[in-house]
């Protein structure tokens, strides 16, 4: 079996196609916060084709990141304005809270280290300064704003 390299236009178009879900997934997500309860069997019907929609959302997210991440050579072309493996990344929180984690797949006792697997890995590849995340986690979804990227020098 070959093993599959993303190129550079191609690579690009797949961090464009990432933006795209995000902000449709913001969207869908805040949908899910204004609506009340459904009173029909029409409006049950397009809540469940909102939450079919965030589902497909999800797992072309998580296919679009193992192209990004997991291809042969992904490491050294990531940009340096988008999360990566490795980048030390300062999240904001609402409440004005902030936390810096490094994605990374070894441990480093300096920072908190998150895997690009886990949840908050997985909001945080490919996004850039100034971008919103969300995250499920064991207290609930979470939300942070992207502070500051950088690379380990």
């Amino acid at each position: 079996m070959a093993e599959t390299t993303t190129g550079h236009d191609e690579r690009h178009a797949l961090l464009d196609e990432l933006a795209l879900l995000r902000t449709r997934r913001r969207e869908l997500e805040e949908d899910f916060e204004v609506d009340d309860e459904p009173k029909d069997f029409g409006e049950q019907g397009e809540m469940t084709e909102r939450r079919d929609d965030l589902d497909w959302i999800d797992r072309r997210i998580n296919d679009i990141l193992h192209l990004l991440y997991t291809a042969p050579g992904s490491r050294d072309e990531t940009r340096p304005d988008r999360v990566g493996i490795g980048s030390v990344v300062t999240l904001r929180y609402e409440d004005g809270t902030t936390e810096t984690v490094q994605v990374i797949a070894v441990p480093d006792e300096d920072v908190p280290e998150v895997t690009p697997d886990s949840p908050l890995g997985r909001a945080l590849l490919g996004a850039e300064q100034g971008e919103e995340i969300s995250w499920q986690a064991p207290e609930g979804r979470l939300r942070a704003r992207i502070a500051t990227i950088r690379r380990p020098a």
